[in-house]
């Protein structure tokens, strides 16, 4: 009888390993779906295996969906297992969903958990680097921050700023002026890191100032930079997810969301170019003309257009910024292009 049970046993978990490694080859192949969808069929029967709930969790990280990913991870970590690397990996793989939900605190202190359990050398980089990614590394920790109710700053050095407490009440107003046209609630507070040293955040960063990362909602920028053209990049790409942009309309939008009092089309034409000027070959071949001449016309234009064709329409063009799509949206779109052009000679 005993050996018909360690028989059993045994082909149990052959095939409870068979099943992992199943689920293990849809995750590390990026087929997240398919790895949730076989993964919570086999919960149905083994609710508590910290392995299965582990690869669920892990896949649902991957693909953004990291309020559901949380439950699952939580499960695992609590499961019983004597394998190292599930425990440190669910911790890692939990900062990163803590992270992106607004739960900073939790998210860095499960990944330096993760870091300091030190279990697989993969995941320990995978921790190390989720820490640099989210700018919680020790180079950040003496920033001074401060709240709002829809961003967190970090400020390299406030002595800079003449009027902390302006400086922030004016880009929460920046914020909640740029919402009222994109209407999106965010999972997190956008981290706003106001830099003083711009050549020191290029050796870091490897690119200049200022730029959003929106998934992560993030932003560096100098502190002199406008206060709404990162915090539009992050609202429109959350809110609109475009399929496919253009730097004329993505950087035109974000110009017109500056929240300075400059008249955009008198900005257009100062930077007018003296020879022929087409504004679809600047949409089309940016790097046919100056560069960054698509920020100033594509904020006259994204102006333009709003007045001719109201909100709804600049969303649909948002969505899908080529040319091919304004022409479906705006059925009098070549005539809209001639009155911009001639506009912008006056």
């Amino acid at each position: 009888m005993k050996y018909i049970l360690l028989i059993i046993f045994l082909s149990f978990s052959l095939l409870l390993s068979a099943q992992y490694k199943d689920l293990g080859k849809l995750y590390s192949k990026g087929k997240f779906e398919k790895a949730i969808e076989k993964g919570m069929l086999k919960l149905e029967l083994l609710p508590d295996d910290a392995i299965l709930n582990m690869i669920v969790g892990r896949s649902n990280v991957a693909i953004g969906k990291y309020k559901t990913a949380i439950p699952f991870l939580q499960k695992a970590l609590a499961g019983k297992t004597d394998q190292a690397s599930v425990q440190s990996w669910c911790l890692a793989e939990l900062g990163t969903a803590y992270y992106h939900t607004g739960q900073e605190k939790m998210g860095v202190e499960s990944l330096k958990k993760a870091i300091g359990m030190n279990a697989t050398r993969n995941c320990t980089r995978f921790a190390h680097n989720q820490l640099m990614r989210f700018q919680e590394n020790t180079f950040f920790q003496k920033w001074n921050i401060h709240e709002t109710k829809h961003l967190r700053f970090h400020f390299q050095d406030e002595s800079i700023i003449e009027n902390v407490e302006n400086y922030i009440k004016q880009h929460e107003e920046a914020y909640l002026n740029i919402n009222n046209f994109f209407k999106i609630d965010l999972p997190k507070k956008i981290d706003f890191f106001v830099w003083k040293d711009r050549e020191e955040a290029h050796n870091l960063f490897g690119r200049p100032l200022g730029f959003a990362n929106s998934e992560r909602k993030i932003i560096n920028a100098w502190y002199q930079q406008t206060k709404g053209h990162e915090i539009c990049h992050i609202l429109c790409d959350i809110a609109i997810q475009p399929m496919k942009k253009s730097k004329l309309i993505n950087e035109g939008i974000c110009v017109f969301f500056d929240q300075t009092t400059r008249n955009k089309m008198d900005q257009a034409r100062k930077v007018l170019p003296k020879d022929e000027f087409h504004l679809l070959e600047l949409w089309e071949s940016p790097t046919q003309y100056e560069r960054d001449l698509s920020y100033p016309m594509g904020g006259a234009f994204v102006d333009f257009l709003i007045h001719k064709g109201g909100n709804d329409k600049l969303k649909q063009l948002l969505k899908d910024q080529t040319i091919e799509n304004a022409e479906k949206i705006y059925p009098n779109f070549k005539d809209l292009v001639k009155t911009f052009e001639a506009m912008l000679e006056r």
